[in-house]
């Protein structure tokens, strides 16, 4: 995993301004200087296991949540930073009509791998304009190829969206987010998300992490992850498409060979995996599940087909006291990361959409923090069922 409006971009005049300008502002070298921070040391411990240290105080968008209820106690394997927020939707206005949380719910943090249904509703809403169609063929290269699996050859819109849903794979999501355009991804998300980024590839992020984006971000790492992260968005979505472009350079195994060493080495910190990863805050990430899991921007044809890809996503139990007519979900994970997003629809009309982020644990590899994900189901659906009054 590691990691009715029509799609042909139609922005309010506030954000397509701003938008535009942003394009215009390629910075010729590096960003730090755009950005007007001090040098940051890249010093740090040697060693993978000791507890990350954040250089700076967490990040926030909004205003603090305060939930109706609070959430029952995580399960013990679970450990580092985490933030839940689920709600209980009005199902044609969105209105929270009564919520339980944990954590601070307005701090930002990576969403991984849940930003794939974003990306695949985007391309849906393209095929509904006829911008896109559901056989449009795309062919995997080196220079689009992300890290880990992924599928060689040609393969169609509708094929690449279930590997980027059923499979979390990599290079299908950012074969799909390019064919929308990382721009107007990037710009939809801060029209209707604006504590939400996606901003790059997995690919690109994966690539900056990595240390393979000298040639953007400038020599020192964590300087140029603080001088991206503190840019203006207009600024920062021009120089994200620079690292778009830049990541094209390099293939899928080398930059997943440079991000298993960034893990591993010394200049590991979590505020450069913030300042690249996808990132959004609990409650804006279920508000913003809450606005598309359900596929209400699609026509019926699409509709359907993105509800069933993401009813087969990862992971909602077999059977649930819930009595879910539709439970549609995707999960991600990377290192010290684990994300649960969801829609459950339920009898009668009520709806509730969760989001679970969990970034800086003592959990260190991905596929061991996927071992998480039974016990954290089972304590999202007991808040679940709180929450419904079950």
């Amino acid at each position: 995993m590691r990691q009715a409006q029509s799609p042909a971009a139609r922005y309010t005049p506030r954000m397509a301004g701003p938008f535009r300008r942003a394009l215009a502002v390629l910075v010729a070298g590096g960003v730090g200087a755009a950005a007007g921070l001090p040098p940051v040391s890249n010093t740090k411990p040697a060693g993978p296991t000791a507890r990350p240290v954040w250089n700076t105080a967490p990040a926030v968008c909004g205003e603090p949540t305060r939930p109706t209820l609070t959430a029952s106690p995580l399960p013990g394997t679970v450990s580092g930073r985490v933030a839940f927020y689920a709600a209980e939707y009005a199902p044609t206005t969105q209105r929270v009509i009564r919520s339980v949380g944990l954590g601070a719910l307005n701090e930002l943090q990576p969403v991984a791998s849940t930003y794939k249904p974003v990306v695949v509703e985007l391309a849906l809403r393209d095929v509904d304009a006829g911008r896109l169609s559901l056989n449009t063929p795309f062919t995997t290269t080196a220079a689009n190829r992300s890290i880990e699996a992924y599928p060689p050859g040609t393969h169609t819109l509708v094929d690449l969206a279930k590997r980027a849903i059923v499979r979390s794979d990599n290079t299908a999501g950012d074969i799909l987010q390019q064919a929308v355009g990382t721009q107007r991804v990037a710009l939809s998300l801060r029209w209707r998300s604006p504590c939400t980024s996606v901003l790059l590839t997995s690919k690109a992020a994966w690539a900056a992490q990595g240390f393979l984006q000298s040639a953007v971000l400038g020599d020192d790492l964590l300087s140029g992850a603080h001088s991206y992260f503190a840019l203006p968005f207009a600024e920062r979505v021009a120089v994200a498409t620079r690292l778009n472009a830049n990541a094209a350079r390099f293939t899928g195994p080398e930059v997943e060979a440079a991000i298993d060493s960034y893990f591993r080495g010394p200049l590991y910190d979590p505020f450069i995996d913030l300042a690249f990863q996808h990132t959004s805050t609990a409650k804006a990430y279920a508000d913003l599940v809450a606005r598309v899991y359900g596929g209400n921007n699609l026509q019926p044809g699409t509709r359907r087909l993105f509800r069933d890809l993401l009813s087969q996503g990862c992971c909602h139990p077999r059977t649930s006291p819930l009595n879910a007519t539709y439970w549609g979900a995707k999960a991600g994970s990377g290192w010290r990361l684990l994300t649960l997003t969801g829609l459950v629809e339920m009898p009668g009309g009520r709806t509730f959409a969760y989001a679970y982020l969990n970034d800086g644990s003592d959990t260190l590899e991905a596929e061991d923090m996927e071992a998480q994900i039974p016990a954290v189901v089972t304590w999202i659906e007991q808040n679940l069922r709180t929450l419904a009054g079950k």
